[in-house]
């Protein structure tokens, strides 16, 4: 798993009608952890843009940028909630 210190961002790949989505921002505002938000609705740069890097057009997708350059492509709101409740948590005893 990516730990806090070699990660450069987090991107949230995500559309407002998409209940697992919804349940990925919720997570978001709980942990505080910041994210830059990316709605492939309403902006098809970043619906590209997730096909490309992805694979797939599936939301919610975390990007996670290394600090190495490299790109992580987290798919299922499960997997996406599990790594931010723990990143958050990382982030809170380093502190």
């Amino acid at each position: 798993m990516a730990t806090q210190e070699n990660i450069k961002s987090l991107s949230l790949y995500h559309y407002q009608s998409c209940p697992f989505c919804a349940a990925t921002r919720k997570v978001i505002q709980q942990t505080g952890v910041e994210i830059e938000q990316r709605d492939v609705q309403r902006q098809p740069q970043h619906r590209a843009a997730l096909i490309k890097g992805g694979g797939k057009p599936q939301v919610p997708c975390l990007l996670i940028e290394k600090e190495n350059g490299k790109h992580l492509w987290l798919y299922e709101s499960s997997d996406i909630n599990h790594f931010l409740r723990g990143y958050a948590q990382q982030s809170a005893q380093s502190a």
